[in-house]
């Protein structure tokens, strides 16, 4: 079972195709986009519609009109734009070579099932964006991406990426329970896989508006995890989070099955997992 792949790739057509249809990054990328509106403006259009042509396959993309391409890369600050992308692409790219062992030991116990290769197609994070193309049933998903807080913890990144890819793979599974879908992924990723990787707590993390819904769950998915009852009692000191456990029928068998049945689990029970009301957070 290949548990994930992720392949960092800067492609300068969807570098470019980002620096023009995301929010402008700096004064210089903002005036050329002006200059372009008043005096390309059909290329423009025709440009922005090529976005599904451009992602479909990035590796082989040859635009029918590369006018707008050429001008872009004429621009002053566009070599430095490109460099930093690159340094920013490398970076991933290195904290993820130094870490995959670990991670995919993490993720092969947290996750139980498989996930294709996703393409990180890196444009630059100043850009702010979190793209997914695909999903299940394609041979190669993509995502572009280009988000990181100053100083930020590179593996917080990449645990942001990795939760995004996950989100995307079950984003057709239940999807009339999106909340506790992500609430689960959130649970996974982004506090326990981060909390694995990082040596500390990172419980607190996330959409604050799932902030209830995840405490409620939490009990279920130590459960999940394969935690004795004796176990739960350091999980709920390692997180700061604390509830009656004599108050939950222990499910033993959650520690067996797959991410799916988890979900489904929880889907199930809700009403169950949500009235419980001992929860509190130290």
């Amino acid at each position: 079972m290949t548990i994930m792949n992720l392949k960092f790739v800067l492609n300068e057509y969807v570098l470019i195709w980002n620096l023009l249809f995301q929010a402008s990054m700096n004064p210089e990328i903002h005036a050329f986009k002006q200059n372009l509106w008043k005096n390309y403006r059909q290329n423009y259009h025709a440009m922005e519609k090529e976005k599904e042509n451009l992602l479909k396959d990035v590796k082989n993309y040859i635009p029918s009109d590369d006018t707008v391409y050429d001008m872009v890369k004429k621009i002053e600050v566009y070599p430095k734009i490109y460099e930093e992308t690159e340094a920013f692409r490398l970076s991933l790219m290195q904290v993820w070579d130094q870490n995959k062992k670990q991670i995919l030991k993490e993720l092969k116990e947290l996750l139980r099932m498989d996930i294709r290769l996703y393409h990180v197609l890196v444009v630059h994070p100043k850009l702010e964006v979190v793209d997914i193309e695909g999903g299940k049933g394609k041979r190669v998903n993509s995502i572009t991406w280009g988000k990181a807080k100053e100083n930020q913890d590179p593996l917080e990144i990449l645990c942001e990426i990795i939760s995004s890819v996950l989100k995307n793979e079950l984003k057709d599974y239940q999807s009339e329970y999106h909340e506790i879908v992500t609430a689960i992924v959130e649970l996974l990723i982004e506090n326990e896989l981060y909390t694995r990787l990082s040596l500390k707590s990172q419980y607190l993390r996330g959409d604050s508006s799932l902030a209830f819904l995840k405490r409620q769950i939490y009990p279920y998915f130590l459960m999940y995890l394969g935690a004795s009852k004796e176990e739960c009692l350091n999980y709920m000191m390692r997180d700061k989070i604390v509830f009656d456990l004599d108050a939950y029928t222990y499910e033993k068998a959650l520690a067996k099955v797959d991410l799916y049945t988890f979900i489904d689990f929880c889907i199930r029970n809700q009403k169950r997992i949500v009235k419980i009301a001992e929860l509190e957070i130290l």
